[in-house]
């Protein structure tokens, strides 16, 4: 049994032209056995204009839980409206998470400062939820750890999600006076990827996480096409080739890692 700890359903909606719904009625009977059915989802609602659809998702489906946050690509856009939006949304009994949020310089370089204050900022207010945080970090290791590094981490469940760096990013992130968790996508699996497979090899059991991020960056053989998280064994496959482990230890491992960063 899995969860997907990371998917935005409304936009593999889009990307695919498939329903939510469609999707779980395939997944089970997929043409390719490998592709199984979560036991879970968690929909990350990083776009202030997707916070609505998220909560009705939630709420509709036992199994969809929410996490809200603001990605860092709405540094220049987002508003004091969607952040009181966010935080009312947060006190929502079906949601588990405040994020994504974080820094971006592979697309967003420019606004690297407008990017630093805005996380030091969601970081305090997601510190000041109580929930567990999801991160976005993309090419700013050295801004991210210093921000993190300054802040008061002790006790509080991390997600870095979609972990795209090097090994050495990894160890300083798990140095942190925090509970981190590091999540792997399909990407573990691309060829030019060895720098995450090494990451990998090095993450202990206790700070596995399975995602997606659906519908991007779906796992070879489907690489190009929409991603849903009904592909997460292909990432449980290279994960557990990598760290020399039968898959099924890593598919216990990521669950109970679930429970104790998600409670769920």
């Amino acid at each position: 049994m899995f969860i997907d700890t990371h998917c935005h359903i409304d936009s593999y909606e889009r990307h695919a032209g498939e329903t939510f719904d469609a999707l779980l009625a395939r997944l089970p009977h997929d043409k390719d056995p490998a592709i199984k059915s979560p036991e879970a989802f968690i929909h990350v609602a990083c776009d202030p204009a997707d916070f609505n659809y998220a909560r009705e998702l939630s709420e509709k489906y036992s199994n969809v839980y929410a996490a809200y946050g603001i990605h860092p690509e709405y540094v220049e856009t987002e508003t004091s409206e969607d952040e009181a939006k966010m935080l009312e949304l947060l006190k929502h009994p079906k949601c588990v998470a405040c994020g994504e949020f974080g820094l971006d310089y592979h697309y967003g370089a420019d606004t690297r400062e407008a990017q630093t204050k805005l996380f030091e900022r969601h970081l305090q207010l997601g510190l000041d939820s109580g929930k567990p945080l999801v991160l976005h970090l993309r090419e700013a290791d050295d801004d991210a750890l210093a921000i993190l590094g300054n802040a008061q981490l002790k006790g509080v469940n991390i997600h870095v999600h979609c972990f795209t760096g090097t090994r050495e990013f990894a160890e300083h992130l798990l140095s942190l006076d925090a509970n981190i968790f590091i999540g792997f996508t399909g990407i573990i699996t691309f060829k030019n990827a060895a720098n995450v497979r090494e990451a990998a090899e090095i993450v202990p059991d206790g700070r596995l996480l399975l995602e997606t991020d659906a519908p991007y960056m779906a796992p070879v053989p489907y690489r190009g096409k929409p991603c849903h998280s009904g592909y997460i064994p292909y990432i449980a496959k290279t994960l557990a080739e990598t760290r020399n482990k039968p898959v099924e230890e890593i598919y216990r491992l990521c669950r109970e890692n679930t429970r104790r960063c998600y409670g769920i």
